[in-house]
């Protein structure tokens, strides 16, 4: 398990910190997908850390992105620009462990020019139920049509290419299917209206009649479900270790608010409540983080216990920043109930209660792994 970072791994997190620090302190920026803050973060590297070195990549290893990441989180104040590359080294991950070399060839080119991908799960009848979509890929001679469609779905407004999670035959098999966001019969919904993460587009996603070239199935026809736990994992994870860093920069700034802010003719500070207040987030940060490490370590392994830890880190990192955002709402009394950065955070906050799955389902998988685990 990694205890301590490497200094090259020091070095990564120091600079995309400095780098999320100087993304959260643009002005102006109007609401929508920040293509600017993307390109930033294209140029400084990001996704050549995780794809291959034939492809392009640096080839280094998913330790390295989550030094980065980590870095991220830590100074950016804002999860969307965060939820976008989650989903966009999912894609990675899948193209790494399942995709053809053609499709890795283009797919990886596209990745490293900025393009934006999306995964296509949930669906309004059955959310994340992989095995009760209704999304179908029919055999047509020698390749496929899909029909159906696809809610929620990050960056579908604003996608390039995406991966579409199918039903191929009645007895449930799944095939997860490539596609291109100039594919016929593909109709792109408009953005969702939400409470928060604006600037992370979501919407809907229609097939009517779409062709699928039996070169754009994503590994084994009828295989996808296996595939699509091992891709997700790797997001779960990663929405836990965000989630526990996003507080970091409110957390210092709250302390200082604490020093200053007077009440009964002494410092809020010196209040057992507010110190349980701060002292609590901080607490969650690292159960979440080192959790997140732990759930990393043994995906990588291949570890028996790596959905359970996954599911778990999701799960954490959710609660805690939740609860977390309302906590510094409250610390700042009416000042945290204004429209500025404690009160985004809250919203956006409650974003991590459904991102990635519920905790319902992520209680569901938990429980589902502890049968399994005890045969």
């Amino acid at each position: 398990m990694m205890l301590q970072w490497t200094q090259e791994q020091l070095a990564l997190r120091e600079r995309y910190a400095a780098l999320g620090a100087q993304l959260a302190a643009r002005t102006g920026q109007p609401e929508g997908f920040d293509r600017d803050g993307w390109r930033q973060l294209g140029d400084a590297g990001l996704w050549r850390l995780i794809v291959p070195a034939n492809f392009g990549g640096a080839g280094t290893d998913w330790w390295a992105f989550t030094a980065a990441l980590e870095g991220l989180a830590s100074s950016i104040r804002t999860p969307e620009l965060l939820l976008s590359v989650i989903a966009q080294a999912g894609l990675v991950r899948a193209l790494v462990h399942y995709g053809s070399p053609a499709q890795q060839d283009k797919y990886f080119a596209a990745i490293l020019r900025g393009d934006l991908s999306s995964t296509g799960i949930a669906e309004p009848g059955t959310g994340t139920d992989v095995r009760s979509i209704e999304t179908r890929l029919t055999p047509e001679g020698d390749n496929y049509v899909l029909n159906g469609g696809k809610y929620n779905i990050a960056h579908a407004p604003v996608v390039d290419f995406m991966m579409i999670v199918s039903r191929a035959n009645d007895e449930g098999a799944i095939s997860l299917v490539l596609l291109d966001k100039d594919a016929p019969g593909l109709r792109i919904g408009k953005a969702d209206d939400k409470l928060g993460n604006r600037n992370l587009p979501t919407g809907a996603l229609h097939f009517d009649n779409v062709p699928v070239a039996a070169s754009q199935i994503l590994g084994k026809p009828g295989k996808g479900l296996q595939q699509l736990i091992d891709i997700i994992s790797l997001g779960r994870l990663y929405y836990g270790l965000v989630a526990s860093h996003l507080v970091t920069p409110f957390l210092a700034d709250a302390m200082a608010y604490a020093k200053q802010r007077i009440s009964f003719k002494d410092t809020i500070a010196e209040h057992q409540y507010v110190q349980r207040r701060l002292t609590d987030l901080k607490i969650g940060a690292e159960r979440g983080r080192w959790l997140a490490y732990g759930a990393l370590t043994q995906l990588m392994a291949g570890d028996r216990e790596a959905l359970l830890t996954c599911s778990a880190a999701k799960l954490v990192g959710a609660e805690d920043l939740i609860n977390g955002a309302i906590s510094l709402v409250k610390l700042y009394g009416s000042l945290g109930y204004h429209n500025n950065d404690i009160s985004t955070l809250a919203r956006n906050a409650l974003g991590f209660a459904s991102v990635g799955g519920t905790e319902e389902m992520h209680r569901k998988n938990i429980y589902n792994q502890l049968v399994r685990l005890s045969k």
